[in-house]
């Protein structure tokens, strides 16, 4: 009985050797390769076909769809990576619309104090000129953005001078942060809501602090709240003169005391140092062609200076009037000899004559608040 299973078994053994020899007979015919893989191949097909009985095959993953990817506002602000002291440049804001929808709104950009915002900066293409605020802080300009299409950008420039160089500090270098100003740009919607933004610092690189040319090389002499041009508020006298070679000492009468100072050019104009305990006091100015931001300077009529800067505020000293304004912090102006009144009154702003001129303007420090009516003599004028 035994013997008969065991034939059995190989009479099936010997079945299947001659089956796999016929396939693979077969398959030699078809594809000529060495004997030895002939095993190989066909426990390849046998596998293939397992895998065939388990279903089809995975489907293929979806693409992804390019309207899923998040839409958005970008700001990209450009800062110069070597500037110097009393050196003029260009800060560069791009606003790219990756919405779907048109942008609306406004473009704002602040630098941190005293760095300079230069006047008649306007954006690269056709636009209004931008608005500019100052605080203590800083001063930010402000561009209308008007309406940007999809897809599309605007670019926005804003010309800047670095402050003269500060006098000589013990403080190191990586911790001296007089050297770095912080500039901020971003965007708002048209309700005012803020879209995008970036920020960057103005490095002043060590080394810069010698000044070339004077100051009669300066080409632009705008009138801030900090100084004119590369001159400004509480600057030393030998810092004065380093920056200005040419200056001159000069000494004159004014309210019954002396005052001293120096004169120097700027850009070929006439302008007045006032020194107090050797620091700059004032700067003034008392010929036409220096101006401020909004334009206005000696010979203007104080209705262009109300429409511009607004609520007006006035004093008086030797029985002459000066105005100074909220919205123009830091600047007084002198008028002419037809707004003159007696020592004993105090000026009611609203009752000044829009044709007034001024003769005179002048940068200093203190209060920018409309003082109290008075009766007496003394000043109320800063």
């Amino acid at each position: 009985m035994r013997e008969c299973e065991s034939e059995s078994v190989k009479l099936r053994q010997a079945r299947a050797g001659r089956r796999l020899r016929e396939r693979g007979a077969v398959i030699g015919r078809l594809f000529p390769v060495p004997c030895s893989l002939f095993p190989v191949l066909l426990l390849a097909a046998v596998v293939a076909g397992a895998c065939r009985d388990r279903g089809g095959a995975p489907p293929a993953a979806d693409a992804i769809a390019l309207d899923s990817v998040p839409r958005r506002v970008e700001v990209r602000l450009y800062v110069a990576t070597d500037w110097a002291w009393n050196e003029e440049d260009t800060l560069s804001v791009t606003v790219v619309n990756g919405t779907d929808q048109p942008l609306d709104g406004t473009v704002h950009l602040f630098v941190a104090s005293p760095v300079e915002m230069l006047r008649n900066s306007v954006p690269s293409r056709s636009a209004p000129p931008p608005a500019l605020l100052s605080s203590g802080e800083g001063t930010r300009v402000t561009f209308p953005l008007a309406s940007l299409a999809p897809g599309a950008s605007g670019e926005f420039r804003q010309a800047v001078r670095m402050p003269p160089a500060p006098r000589q500090r013990s403080t190191p270098a990586e911790n001296d942060t007089t050297r770095r100003f912080a500039v901020r740009a971003w965007v708002a919607g048209a309700e005012g809501q803020e879209v995008a933004q970036a920020a960057d610092t103005i490095r002043i690189r060590a080394g810069s602090e010698v000044v070339a040319g004077g100051c009669g090389g300066v080409a632009d002499v705008a009138v801030t709240r900090y100084g004119i041009g590369p001159l400004r508020l509480d600057m030393q006298a030998a810092d004065v003169r380093t920056l200005c070679p040419e200056a001159r000492d000069t000494t004159w009468r004014q309210e019954g005391t002396t005052e001293r100072g120096m004169s120097v050019r700027l850009a070929g104009r006439p302008v007045t140092v006032v020194l107090h305990q050797g620091r700059v006091q004032r700067i003034v100015v008392d010929t036409a062609g220096v101006r401020t931001a909004a334009g206005v300077g000696v010979g203007s009529t104080l209705a262009e200076l109300r429409e511009r800067y607004g609520r007006a505020c006035a004093g008086a000293a030797e029985g002459r009037v000066a105005v100074w304004f909220p919205a123009a912090p830091g600047v007084s102006f002198g008028l002419d000899s037809a707004t003159a009144v007696r020592p004993a009154a105090s000026p009611d702003p609203a009752a000044l004559p829009d044709s007034a001129t001024v003769q005179r303007l002048w940068v200093r420090a203190g209060s920018d608040d409309c003082p109290a009516r008075r009766s007496s003599n003394e000043s109320d004028t800063p």
